[in-house]
């Protein structure tokens, strides 16, 4: 990957398969499970971590919110590890206690089949790209043994044991590395409480926005949504801080889900700003509010696009910007 001139790049995805609930995390005593693994959108991560490593050399603080337990945040981090310079480093947060918790003990789990990156296991026969991602994983992470306290799914793991192409492994951060991630409670609405004396090289925010604004996906939408809340003022919020948190040159990055970017129209959105999906028997907003914040004053650029099968709302084109720099 070598955008260096323009920083302007698209990716276009595979079909991407269901939900496989790969590392399924238990989150809380109310049973909110965190779909997770391990190098979910490589080509993301491996984007960001090139341009981070062009635009910082000398490294960088990368902040991580809705991290879950660090996987993410791990993933990004093996295509930044360079022997020579290993300063960066990345916070992560969650507002989840389950998921900080399991984070902050740090033993992580890799099982075939239906897993998102079962191929960090030995012995599959992969592409040259998954042949380097997992030389990453191998250089900064070590073979442990389980730990004495459940990481995944009881249930769901059980029924994937009688399969008989089952397997497990249990890893950890090498010890050098191991002060490189850091994992706490914390939300990107207080992100200017956070870290009060750095700037950031980087904020991570992926499929995560459509949580703050109670977004469903326009084919998911559902009568129960609040319709009362008004997404742009909560996303235009965030942005803001976003903004003022990164360095010049620093990236926010997204996620390509659906959700994220086609906003289900709210009470306070105009007739002239919204437009009707038959398809899916609702209004969405005409521009997504998420991209016109950023875009707001020529703040922030796209860098990376990925092309999604996604509904009429994205237009012909069909992409989402999922990274973004800022000027």
């Amino acid at each position: 990957i070598s955008p260096v001139q323009t920083y302007k790049y698209t990716y276009t995805s595979p079909k991407q398969k269901n939900i496989s609930f790969s590392s399924l995390k238990l989150k809380n005593d109310e049973n909110d499970f965190s779909d997770t693994s391990f190098y979910r959108d490589i080509q993301t991560l491996m984007f960001a971590a090139h341009i981070l490593k062009q635009t910082f050399p000398n490294g960088a603080c990368i902040m991580d919110f809705a991290s879950s337990n660090g996987e993410e945040a791990i993933s990004l981090y093996s295509f930044l590890n360079d022997t020579n310079n290993n300063n960066y480093k990345i916070y992560c947060y969650d507002k989840s206690d389950k998921a900080v918790e399991l984070g902050q003990k740090g033993i992580y789990t890799v099982f075939s089949p239906q897993s998102y990156d079962y191929f960090l296991l030995p012995g599959y026969t992969l592409s040259n790209t998954k042949n380097e991602v997992r030389r990453c994983f191998n250089e900064i992470m070590q073979e442990t043994e389980k730990p004495d306290y459940e990481i995944n799914d009881t249930d769901f793991i059980n029924q994937l044991k009688e399969t008989s192409d089952f397997r497990i492994k249990y890893y950890k951060l090498k010890d050098r590395y191991r002060d490189k991630i850091e994992i706490q409670k914390g939300d990107i609405n207080n992100i200017e409480k956070l870290l009060p004396e750095k700037k950031a090289g980087a904020i991570l925010f992926r499929n995560a926005m459509y949580i703050e604004t109670g977004n469903l996906a326009v084919n998911e939408f559902s009568f129960n949504e609040d319709l009362n809340i008004y997404k742009k003022e909560i996303i235009e919020k965030i942005v803001d801080k976003v903004y003022d948190k990164l360095l010049p040159g620093g990236l926010f990055i997204l996620g390509d889900v659906e959700k994220d970017h086609i906003y289900i129209a709210d009470n306070q959105v105009k007739d002239e700003d919204k437009i009707f999906l038959r398809n899916f028997g609702t209004y969405v907003y005409k521009k997504p509010p998420l991209w016109e914040a950023l875009a707001k004053d020529d703040r922030f650029e796209p860098v990376l696009y990925k092309k999604v099968a996604s509904p009429a709302a994205l237009g012909k084109e069909e992409k989402v910007p999922t990274v973004w720099r800022k000027k």
